[in-house]
């Protein structure tokens, strides 16, 4: 979905690979592989691409139909976003066993995503925000609203 949604976008504002690869500091064939489904793009790189378009996490992920959010913060901050984690998955009396098996993830790197010490990969992030229904630009600190996807 991230791949489809990504081509989408930029042929919509008629921009070339190499442009958008110019604009994230990578070469056009990894953003090639990027748009085509090949390779699995950092979730940094991804929110540059969404703050390039001034789009929303959760519509490029396939979470949502709706393109924009009200952006509060262009950064991720990994202690925010392991804070964010920590809340969710405690306020719906989960262990952490549990979501690293939900979310494909062993449990100590799942462990370090929660404190903040390593950032989590774009895919488990979107099986984390699919399990609970829950925002990535919220997750991420991108937005205040909408915590939880309709």
């Amino acid at each position: 979905m991230i791949f489809e949604r990504m081509k989408e976008i930029r042929t919509y504002f008629d921009n070339t690979q190499k442009e958008i690869a110019d604009y994230l500091k990578v070469s056009r064939s990894t953003y090639a592989g990027w748009e085509n489904g090949i390779d699995s793009i950092p979730l940094l790189k991804l929110n540059d691409f969404c703050n390039y378009y001034s789009i929303s996490l959760d519509y490029i992920c396939g979470l949502s139909n709706i393109k924009k959010c009200e952006i509060i913060n262009r950064k991720i901050d990994k202690k925010v976003l392991g804070n964010n984690l920590k809340t969710i998955r405690t306020e719906n009396n989960d262990n952490q066993d549990k979501i690293a098996d939900k979310i494909k993830v062993d449990q100590s790197n799942y462990s370090k995503y929660e404190l903040g010490k390593i950032l989590i990969h774009t895919y488990p992030l979107i099986e984390f925000a699919k399990y609970y229904k829950i925002s990535i630009d919220w997750l991420v600190g991108r937005t205040k609203n909408s915590m939880k996807l309709k």
